[in-house]
């Protein structure tokens, strides 16, 4: 064990561009949890703003891709998206589980979309949304949150830790 430990350390040293590694979550049933070790490099670029019609563009052509229906931005969601994606920056942790234990679904509510369906994706240090859209894709049940085919809309937000940490939280959903 001490041995494959310290494989994959050096691996990781020695893998200056990006290394991941994906170990499997028991709150997650949608196949693990993954972390991306990154460069020095990619860690001092600076986070790019998010512009929420570009992301929704990004999302449509990748289910366009996919044989599946556009989707629109609805800012109830995107007001559920920013709740998330604040908490998670005020507690610096991320996870679906929000204020109070809130769910997605009940953000949702809370901002006014009566959702039949609410999925989350949630993401951390990631510096533009096209390299958190990249993850979200490459990962199982994120990749399956963006290609349900049920949901209508989406909304899209990202907070900033006082350190400018960022925290994304894309909310998809049909009332």
């Amino acid at each position: 064990m001490r041995r494959a430990l310290t494989i994959a350390i050096l691996t990781l040293v020695a893998t200056p561009a990006v290394a991941e590694l994906r170990i499997p979550c028991l709150w997650n049933p949608f196949g693990g949890c993954s972390f991306k070790f990154v460069s020095p490099e990619y860690a001092a670029k600076p986070v790019q703003p998010l512009d929420p019609q570009s992301a929704l563009a990004a999302i449509n052509a990748f289910r366009a891709e996919n044989g599946l229906k556009p989707l629109v931005l609805d800012d109830r969601l995107s007001r559920a998206a920013a709740m998330q994606s604040e908490a998670q920056a005020g507690r610096s942790w991320i996870g679906h589980s929000g204020s109070g234990g809130s769910t997605p679904k009940a953000r949702a509510a809370r901002a006014g979309y009566h959702a039949k369906i609410a999925s989350e994706n949630v993401a951390s240090g990631q510096k533009s949304f096209g390299d958190v859209l990249s993850f979200w894709k490459e990962s199982f049940g994120h990749r399956t949150n963006l290609l349900r085919p049920n949901v209508t809309a989406i909304g899209v937000a990202m907070a900033k830790t006082k350190s400018g940490r960022p925290y994304w939280t894309l909310v998809l959903g049909a009332e």
